[in-house]
């Protein structure tokens, strides 16, 4: 078998096998979403860049399958790496700590790295000799993948990371912020370490705040959001007699879906989501937006603001807001000139006009005021 081991995409598809839903050991092919996803990481890399990447997804979308090969990769080609990989309660640890041995137990034998037996949730690659001075004349190569449950006493603390897989952040129990700090402290700040953050929303949290963060360019982390109508597999035949409602009709124009989709949600609303539309948004959104408002505890009704913003998007989808900031002058005492207000175009810029105002119309503003510091006024 011809594979190049520092070719990352060849590896994963060429040597990693996987188990399906209908439990079948297969080959690891990269779907849309995870491909979108591969090339965000390959285009970080290309730049030298730490690999810095956080996730807002729809639910079963080969997130998880595709950053555990991405560190697997990292890991069984190269000496002296320790990865880490947390999810968010036991079964989800167990079950990716199972993929990455499937994973090894697959792998050509040409390609798998010397293997010490191990206890712990971790694959431990170095000699498993005990013979010491075979050990020092071969000893592997001294790389680990460690899998952990958040809620640990001191996950990720002990060790210097080059890769780490955060899974589902925003179900973390306890002080998931602080958890996280600690576990990120101990990644370096090189161009060879990654870190992927993925989650679905649970209303405003701490991976809120992240999100937020990196959609504003205020941290390294690439945002990427995977909308339910990304994965092509989630679309059902047509049944007859199907006849879209206001919502779908809204729907299918504000994000060009077609009824084969809009069949599916119908579909998966009544059998994974229990009729409950707003468990589906939750687990399945459209949009940023639709993920955390669903999740949150608002006091404007969820249906009417989300539906109002894609309204807006397929008003706008043509013309593209203005992003920027208001500049002017300043006094000595460092008051602003009045009339020498300027509009300065900035990617990351604080103010975004989707419309330019009319003269001679009324306008109504709200404000929303900070209170106790908590947050931006």
């Amino acid at each position: 078998m011809n594979i190049n081991i520092r070719n990352a995409r060849g590896f994963i598809e060429g040597a990693l096998r996987v188990k399906t839903k209908d439990s079948r050991i297969v080959p690891l092919k990269l779907n849309q979403p995870q491909e979108r996803l591969y090339n965000a990481v390959k285009g970080q890399a290309k730049q030298q860049k730490p690999i810095r990447i956080i996730i807002l997804k729809a639910r079963q979308m080969g997130f998880s399958t595709l950053t555990e090969a991405l560190i697997f990769h990292r890991t069984v080609t190269r000496r002296n790496v320790n990865s880490l990989i947390v999810a968010h309660k036991d079964e989800s640890s167990n079950n990716l700590f199972n993929m990455s041995k499937l994973f090894y137990e697959n792998l050509p034998p040409e390609l798998q790295p010397m293997r010490k037996a191990s206890n712990a949730r971790e694959l431990v690659f170095e000699n498993p000799t005990k013979s010491q001075v075979e050990k020092q004349r071969n000893p592997g190569l001294r790389s680990k993948i460690k899998i952990a449950t958040a809620g640990g006493q001191g996950v990720g603390r002990s060790d210097t990371l080059q890769n780490v897989h955060i899974s589902e952040l925003a179900f973390w129990p306890g002080d998931k912020k602080d958890t996280l700090n600690g576990i990120l402290q101990s990644v370096p700040n090189s161009q060879s370490t990654m870190v992927v953050i993925e989650s679905t929303a649970n209303g405003f949290d701490h991976f809120k705040e992240l999100w937020d963060q990196a959609v504003a360019g205020e941290s390294d982390f690439e945002s990427l959001f995977f909308p339910w109508f990304d994965m092509q597999e989630y679309r059902v035949k047509v049944p007859p007699g199907f006849e879209l409602t206001e919502e779908e009709e809204k729907l299918k124009e504000a994000f060009s879906l077609d009824n084969e989709q809009l069949a599916w949600r119908r579909w998966c609303i009544k059998n994974n989501c229990s009729g409950d539309l707003d468990l589906f948004k939750q687990e399945y959104p459209s949009t940023p937006g639709e993920a955390f408002l669903t999740t949150g505890t608002p006091v404007f009704d969820n249906d009417k603001v989300i539906l109002r913003l894609n309204q807006l998007r397929a008003q706008y989808r043509d013309s593209p807001p203005l992003v920027g900031n208001i500049e002017s002058n300043y006094t000595p005492d460092g008051d602003p000139v009045k009339g020498t207000e300027s509009f300065i175009p900035t990617p990351n810029g604080w103010l975004t006009i989707y419309e330019k105002p009319r003269g001679n119309a009324p306008y109504v503003i709200g404000v929303d005021v900070a209170e106790g510091g908590a947050d931006w006024s």
